[in-house]
């Protein structure tokens, strides 16, 4: 069974902060189909393997946001093997599980 690929692309346009614009409804569906259409006629020339486009979209007020990389203990399964997994468990200072 071939593995499922993803080609994940992310665009965020910001409006900077303290604008005094009020951006309508309207013009977000208007500038969400306008994307949609450019990067629909480009993706046959540039991605030609893609059958389909998912798109998800949001408009939001981002008072707050955040980006977090969390470190998992190593393991054979997520390493490779288990020599490495008990390298980089004693380089974290992460116990065996025989301990």
């Amino acid at each position: 069974m071939a593995s499922p690929r993803v080609l994940t692309i992310t665009f965020k346009l910001r409006v900077p902060r303290g604008l005094p614009a009020n951006v309508r409804v309207k013009r977000i569906d208007t500038a969400v189909a306008s994307f949609i259409a450019a990067v629909s006629s480009l993706a046959p020339t540039v991605f030609p393997w893609a059958k389909r486009i998912d798109v998800d979209y949001t408009w939001s007020y981002q008072w707050l946001s955040g980006n977090d990389t969390v470190l998992l203990t190593p393991t054979a399964e997520n390493t490779g093997d288990e020599q490495t997994a008990a390298a980089e468990r004693a380089m974290l200072g992460v116990p065996d599980a025989e301990d």
